[in-house]
């Protein structure tokens, strides 16, 4: 039968002359020698997309191992239509994915926050109605997973909210025999032997904590409130009482001001004894961006995507070279093909505020007018707000249709494209254009192939 190329077929040379195969839809790489890759140039790069490859491709030795790759299609398959089907297949059957804020109270006052000035803890009436919620889900849905997201504020600055919930979802996981997981990101100024106690018999089993630089620089841009208190020496306290105990994922907000001083951390953390194979610590970096009006300041202090992502490859390199295990690993943007692009349009994710506010993107807890409805009613199976969310698509933008890293892009951030954030979204197109194929064969690299 006829073959064409197909669409998220990339042909990657390696620094060594080898070469790689990577299709972004079926997530297939297949490693070549120097000789094999320019055969595999030859033979699907020569004819143009969409028209059918010679019938002498298939007497070709290589040509099975394109098959069975994705990297060559049936001339007649949909790649687009298939990538449709699965987009909408998966997000009715998404995770159950709840994002938790116990209280809008944070002991930390960081410029960049995007969270914005709303206060206030979750009443026990509310984190009621939230169980009732969750109990009621699972008796009318089919739940493939739960999972369970600590948010705030400062999540563990109300340990016995988290406590409380965590106890009647794990018994209902279990009544169900249905997988539970769950994670607190927190900025780890908390983090106390209660604090540790209660996190493991909640299921966390994850934590996300800030470092910024070192101390002075931290101090600066994550100040406590405080003032007298170093958030520095709190934050490095708690992890010491984490690290090896929990996988930990280290993030390190950059701008202009800090990029280049986050290397004194690596070795600051060296020192510490905590990077390594088995420890499960990583640390990562996290590029600043205006992503709400609370932090719109922070505007003026952005670095560009390019500097970013030359910090981004080095580090990973020097990760690798200390023993992490950076390879394949989504934390460090190994590219693979997404079911679907974000909790907010999965029709299982939610996220409630302690104002008893339900809302779709985490990006807007703090913004009423963006909410879905209050957990304190019956959800609005129309609202106007739960509706974007189910509509929205990427295959809906002709752009996206036409693109080739589709499957592992989805259109970026759905805030973004509604919103019309046209800087947020060239920005998203700019890295898988100039910078997804280096970061995936610096991957490939790390790992020896």
């Amino acid at each position: 039968m006829p073959w064409k190329r197909s669409h998220y077929t990339h042909l990657l040379q390696l620094s060594n002359g080898d070469g790689v195969a990577y299709n972004g839809f079926s997530g297939a790489i297949v490693k070549l020698s120097a000789g094999a890759f320019r055969k595999a140039g030859e033979l699907i790069d020569s004819i143009p997309e969409g028209e059918a490859l010679p019938s002498s491709v298939e007497d070709e030795s290589l040509f099975k191992h394109l098959v069975a790759g994705g990297f060559v299609v049936d001339k007649e398959f949909d790649e687009l239509g298939a990538i449709e089907a699965q987009y909408q297949r998966e997000r009715q059957n998404s995770q159950f994915l709840l994002t938790i804020l116990p209280t809008f109270g944070c002991n930390l006052g960081c410029d960049y926050c995007f969270v914005g000035k709303k206060s206030g803890k979750m009443s026990r009436e509310r984190q009621d109605r939230i169980i009732e919620f969750v109990t009621e889900r699972f008796a009318s849905h089919s739940i493939p997973s739960m999972n369970v997201d600590w948010f705030g504020g400062e999540p563990l600055l109300a340990l016995d909210v988290i406590e409380y919930l965590s106890k009647s979802f794990l018994q209902l996981c279990k009544r169900y025999d249905t997988p539970y997981s769950a994670q607190a990101i927190t900025n780890g100024t908390m983090i106390s032997e209660r604090s540790v106690e209660v996190l493991t018999k909640a299921g966390v089993d994850r934590l996300q904590i800030t470092l910024d630089g070192l101390k002075q620089m931290h101090d600066e841009r994550r100040p406590s409130k405080l003032r007298v208190i170093s958030s520095f020496e709190q934050t490095v306290f708690g992890l010491e009482r984490v690290v090896g105990k929990f996988l930990v994922r280290l993030r390190i907000n950059v701008d202009k001001h800090n990029l280049n001083e986050a290397w004194a951390l690596l070795d600051f953390f060296a020192a510490r004894g905590w990077l390594g194979p088995d420890k499960e610590f990583f640390p990562y970096l996290a590029r600043i961006s205006p992503f709400t009006d609370a932090c719109a300041s922070v505007a003026s202090e952005v670095c560009s995507v390019d500097d970013f992502q030359e910090m981004n490859l080095a580090w990973m390199k020097r990760l690798d070279s200390l023993g992490v295990p950076v390879a394949f690993q989504g934390l460090y943007q190994f590219p693979e093909p997404k079911m679907y692009n974000c909790g907010a349009i999965g029709s299982n994710g939610f996220i409630f505020n302690p104002n008893g506010e339900v809302h779709k993107c985490g990006l807007a807890v703090d913004d009423s007018s963006e909410a879905i409805g209050n957990i304190d009613d019956v959800l609005d199976p129309n609202h106007p707000n739960l509706k974007k969310w189910q509509q929205w698509s990427p295959l809906l933008n002709p752009v996206c249709r036409g693109c080739e890293f589709l499957p592992s892009c989805l259109g970026g951030c759905p805030r973004n494209q509604m919103q019309m954030r046209e800087v947020q979204k060239k920005e998203n197109c700019q890295y898988y254009m100039q910078h997804e194929n280096r970061i995936l064969t610096t991957h490939l690299e790390m790992a020896g192939l």
